[in-house]
C-alpha cells in the first residue's frame, strides 16, 4: 500500500466511518480509536478513490467529480413521505 498524504482515507469499524485527509491522519485516528476502546476490534483504513491536491497557499483543490463523491458519502438518505 502506498502511503499517500493527498488522498482521502476511510477509517471504519463497521458501525462507523471517519474520513481523513492523508494516511498519517488516518493512522492517528485509528490509534486514537484503539486506545479509547481496546476491545472494540481493529478499524480498517481504506484509501478512497478521491484524489485532491493543494495549491501554493495550502488550500485543497479538487475536481468537481471528487466533490460530488464526498458530498454523496457525507449525505444521509432523503426522508420518506408519510403518505
Amino acid at each position: 500500500m502506498t502511503i499517500d498524504q493527498k488522498s482521502i482515507y476511510e477509517v471504519t469499524g463497521g458501525d462507523y466511518s471517519i474520513y481523513c485527509f492523508g494516511y498519517t491522519q488516518a493512522r492517528t485516528v485509528t490509534n486514537d480509536i484503539i486506545r479509547a476502546d481496546p476491545w472494540g476490534g481493529i478499524p480498517f483504513v481504506i484509501r478512497k478513490d478521491l484524489e485532491v491536491s493543494l495549491d501554493d497557499r495550502g488550500n485543497v483543490v479538487m475536481p468537481r467529480v471528487v466533490l460530488d463523491k464526498i458530498l454523496f458519502l457525507a449525505s444521509d438518505e432523503l426522508p420518506e413521505g408519510e403518505g
